[in-house]
């Protein structure tokens, strides 16, 4: 496919889903048309052993004069079909793994592209296992499900449609008993095919919330290892796996019956076929070999059917699969920026107008707030938990939208800007640090990698985020790998690495969430140090609960329930006598 994006513009849910997978396969029909066609040719042998065998015991029973070259020549015959089975097997697989590999690779990358662009609301309610389960087994079984299709149901049909032209051509009568196994095989199928479908959901959304646990756990390891809690763990655990054993076997079962059904039925219809034939050639009305191909076609046809039958399951299975992928394909919760203003420059002039910002009717995160920001000035928002301060900061940096009022940045209201082009000026410090396992090198330019930042510029950030000492004690420096999340370095570390990150940025508009809450005085210290040179020149905006970090604000903005109580700096604040006052004197013991 050549713009895997173009799978977002397709309907996963609202259609139905074999329409959508014939859709999602539209750009690799030649792939898929030669390897279906290569298909056809690759089971000829099949096709035509039941006639050839025919030929051969008729060819005997005659024992005529051109029996030996009869059976030379369908010898030959079918020995030609085997040996071209090597070359278009190999074919085969050659043209549907290129149609198959990039519709899942495409999926994957569409699946991608969308979580990248919805919300952040939406990632707050949607479980992150639940998205890996996504990319990676619902995209599976897409891919699964064009072989089945392929192998399954496109060689069914092949064998159903040659044995009936073939039958008919030889006897009609035969013909029209082989028809009745289609009926046959629809009324199975239509009897048990909901309850599958059904079942096969139950069992997906069992995976994917065990999926969504054990990730959950695999982070809580540490805090349940601490509070010796590793035996509730475990048990919650087990009863999700209680749950989703007990839905596989329910699916087991239902597809046992469902196939020994099938099974049963048509062994049945195949010996009542045989007493017929046979009966037939007794008086004379077909030959003897006849028998034997009629047999061998209704055993064609038999397979065929209930090998279709059989992986329907898998079929189902992946038919689930695309109705899943578009949970997220089609989900419309997404940050829209087409269409939008895009910042070539940012100055960092914020102006904050009756700003609001409800989660719903009765929890009103953020009322009434205005003020102006002057390009350069920092900023410090407190106040106690619960008071709006992350709130702000996440309409800040365009998380969420407003509910009420504007947010002008730069004379611009930010509703109408491409909020990824602001970002770009924009660099966050949080306060839990987010480290990939790479290198420090790695962790620093995250994202910028190919502008090839000169080292001399690195080393200039890594000595302004205090990390100099730091990178000599590491055993190859910069290079040196970090571990999963980092964990090999400690919170000072992670933050100053973070600051690190965002220095190299030469960002316009700061943004520090508690970026010094949980460190000891000594790392505080150090990180006290980094922002000093981080803030330079730049709109920064910090949120803190130690005010030792804030002093050296412009401004101190004192936040409750969601509205301004207080603002001034540092030493009016002090001479008001008021909330920050007494936060300072709780924290300072004065």
């Amino acid at each position: 496919m050549e713009n895997p994006s173009s799978l977002l513009e397709l309907s996963f849910r609202k259609s139905k889903p074999f329409r959508t997978l014939l859709r999602i396969f539209k750009p690799e029909r030649r792939n898929v048309a030669a390897a279906l066609l290569v298909l056809s040719v690759k089971h000829s042998p099949a096709l035509f052993l039941p006639v050839i065998i025919g030929n051969v015991i008729n060819a005997v029973i005659a024992h005529g004069p051109d029996t030996f070259n009869n059976i030379l020549l369908n010898s030959i015959f079918i020995m030609v079909l085997l040996v071209q089975n090597i070359f278009t097997h190999t074919l085969f697989v050659k043209y549907l793994s290129k149609a198959n590999r990039s519709v899942e690779h495409n999926l994957r990358y569409a699946l991608v592209k969308r979580m990248q662009e919805l919300s952040i609301t939406f990632h707050d309610n949607f479980e992150s296992g639940r998205l890996q389960t996504k990319v990676l087994r619902d995209a599976e079984s897409v891919e699964i499900l064009s072989r089945q299709l392929a192998n399954g149901v496109f060689i069914g049909i092949l064998n159903v449609s040659f044995a009936l032209v073939t039958t008919i051509l030889y006897d009609w009568l035969v013909a029209m008993f082989f028809l009745l196994t289609v009926p046959m095989a629809v009324l199975i199928t239509k009897f048990f095919q909901k309850r599958m479908a059904e079942t096969n959901k139950e069992y997906r959304i069992q995976l994917e919330t065990m999926s969504a646990r054990v990730n959950e756990m695999v982070l809580m390891i540490p805090i349940a290892r601490a509070h010796s809690v590793e035996d509730t763990e475990i048990k919650q655990m087990g009863k999700q796996l209680q749950k989703v054993k007990e839905k596989g076997i329910k699916l087991d079962v239902l597809n046992a019956v469902f196939g020994a059904s099938s099974w049963v039925s048509f062994q049945t219809f195949q010996f009542v076929c045989l007493l017929v034939t046979a009966y037939m050639a007794y008086k004379g009305r077909i030959a003897v070999g006849l028998v034997v191909m009629f047999q061998g076609f209704f055993s064609m046809i038999i397979n065929s059917v209930n090998t279709i039958i059989t992986i329907l399951p898998e079929v189902n299975r992946g038919l689930d699969s695309i109705n899943s992928l578009g949970e997220i394909l089609e989900c419309p919760d997404i940050e829209l920026n087409e269409g939008r203003k895009k910042l070539d420059v940012v100055h960092g002039h914020f102006r904050f107008e009756h700003l609001g910002f409800g989660y719903n009717e009765d929890n009103h995160a953020l009322v009434d707030f205005s003020m102006e920001v002057e390009p350069g000035e920092s900023i410090a928002v407190i106040g106690e938990s619960g008071s709006g301060k992350s709130t702000l900061m996440n309409l800040i940096i365009g998380y969420r939208r407003p509910t009420a009022g504007k947010i002008w940045l730069d004379d611009n209201n930010t509703q109408d800007i491409d909020l990824r082009t602001y970002r770009r000026f924009l660099a966050v410090v949080p306060q839990n640090i987010v480290l990939f396992s790479g290198s420090v090198r790695q962790n620093i330019l995250y994202g910028i990698e190919h502008f090839n930042i000169p080292e001399e510029r690195l080393l200039e950030i890594v000595h302004m985020a205090k990390l100099d000492e730091l990178i000599e004690q590491l055993p190859d420096g910069l290079e040196t790998l970090i571990g999963e999340h980092g964990d090999k370095l400690s919170g000072g570390q992670k933050q100053r690495i973070a600051i690190a990150r965002a220095l190299i940025r030469d960002p316009k508009v700061i943004i520090f969430d508690e970026a010094t809450s949980a460190l000891d005085v000594e790392s505080e210290k150090y990180i006290q140090d980094s922002m000093v040179e981080l803030i330079k020149g730049r709109t920064t905006f910090i949120v803190a609960h130690r005010l030792s970090t804030i002093r050296q604000a412009n401004r101190i903005v004192v936040l409750k329930k969601g509205q301004i109580a207080e603002t001034g700096t540092h030493q009016e604040l002090i001479a008001q006598n008021g909330i920050y006052a007494k936060m300072v004197a709780m924290q300072t013991g004065n």
